[in-house]
């Protein structure tokens, strides 16, 4: 199949990720990809020399100029299939695919209400040939908001990783001792993940296991304060912003996921692909990922005193941990492998392409 990717925004984050994996994965199987992507962007630096990029996904939506560009773009590649990753894709790529007659499909990555816009029942409703999911949470949102939307043009992929690649990362060395316990965050450093949650719980987690250890990665606007807690809290480390989040969860003995709502919660994932227990709260889609008991703890969302006492029952118990490092693997290499996941869509993708001809 000839298929072109969309994703426009300029960030880096989950859904970014997936595209990658989507598009080297789609490559690999013998398929022709084109991505249209936003100019300078990450996504663009990181896939050049992979596959051709077209860095015309830019505008306001709706944008005459932006759909007429895009739809150049599509009509010189010719795809069978066009999948749109954001919703800037939509509101951009999608008429563009509606005028040339490609079919398309769009992918709901977070679990938040359909946009409030005027034109959102046709952008989203008459225009796509199928809509995509990443977790039951997300399409079950998807039909709360716009019951418009027709159940049976929405279906769920899970989101998948590598997992046996987790297994050949060396632990990262953290500024904590041997013998302690460590509890790791990472992530966006803003309010929905829940990291003043978490910070607010260390305090009940130390006072009553004062060997507990608590690192902190990433960047965000939150930044300045974790990095403040940092300096007053007791056992607490801001490593900043970094890149090897695998090998920091590899070193861990718990990944807190203290999210208040997910797209998917990839990090969760990554976790348990590392082999580490999690304790994440029992929002959008994490209790799809986290069995509560068998690879992890299941909290509820904007509580810091359920989320220490789950901290403190874990770095108490090391045979429980043992368990559910040992599920953890398991699961994730059963029901979220890459291969799981580029099978899925590929089959997507081919029901949806249009045939030759047509």
């Amino acid at each position: 199949m000839r298929i072109a990717l969309s994703n426009g925004s300029f960030k880096w984050g989950g859904v970014h990720v997936v595209t990658e994996a989507l598009t080297q994965g789609l490559l690999a199987r013998g398929h022709e990809l084109l991505l249209l992507c936003r100019g300078g962007s990450e996504l663009e630096t990181r896939l050049q020399g992979q596959v051709p990029t077209a860095p015309v996904v830019r505008g306001m939506d709706l944008s005459p100029l932006a759909v007429l560009r895009i739809a150049r773009t599509l009509g010189r590649f010719k795809p069978d299939v066009i999948l749109t990753l954001m919703d800037k894709d939509v509101r951009l790529t999608g008429p563009a695919a509606r005028i040339l007659g490609i079919p398309f499909v769009v992918r709901r990555a977070n679990d938040r209400p359909l946009p409030a816009h005027p034109l959102t029942r046709t952008l989203y409703g008459r225009f796509p040939a199928l809509h995509v999911a990443n977790s039951e949470a997300t399409r079950a949102t998807m039909l709360a908001s716009a019951r418009w939307l027709d159940p049976s043009k929405i279906e769920v992929i899970h989101n998948g990783i590598d997992v046996d690649a987790y297994a050949r990362i060396e632990p990262a060395s953290l500024p904590v001792p041997a013998d302690g316990f460590t509890a790791a965050f990472a992530g966006r450093l803003e309010e929905r993940k829940g990291v003043i949650d978490l910070i607010a719980a260390w305090s009940d987690v130390v006072e009553n296991e004062p060997n507990a250890h608590l690192v902190i990665a990433g960047r965000g606007p939150l930044e300045a304060y974790v990095a403040d807690r940092a300096g007053q809290i007791r056992n607490l480390h801001f490593l900043g912003f970094r890149k090897d989040v695998a090998a920091i969860f590899r070193a861990a003995d718990a990944v807190a996921v203290p999210s208040h709502w997910e797209g998917f919660g990839l990090v969760a994932l990554e976790a348990l692909a590392a082999g580490t227990p999690v304790i994440a709260t029992d929002s959008s889609s994490l209790p799809e990922i986290v069995r509560d008991g068998v690879d992890g703890l299941l909290v509820p969302p904007r509580t810091p005193q359920a989320l220490a006492a789950a901290i403190v029952a874990l770095a108490r118990n090391p045979d429980a941990r043992a368990r559910m490092a040992a599920n953890a693997v398991a699961r994730a290499r059963a029901d979220f492998s890459l291969k799981r996941m580029i099978d899925r869509y590929e089959e997507v993708l081919t029901r949806i392409a249009r045939r030759p001809n047509t």
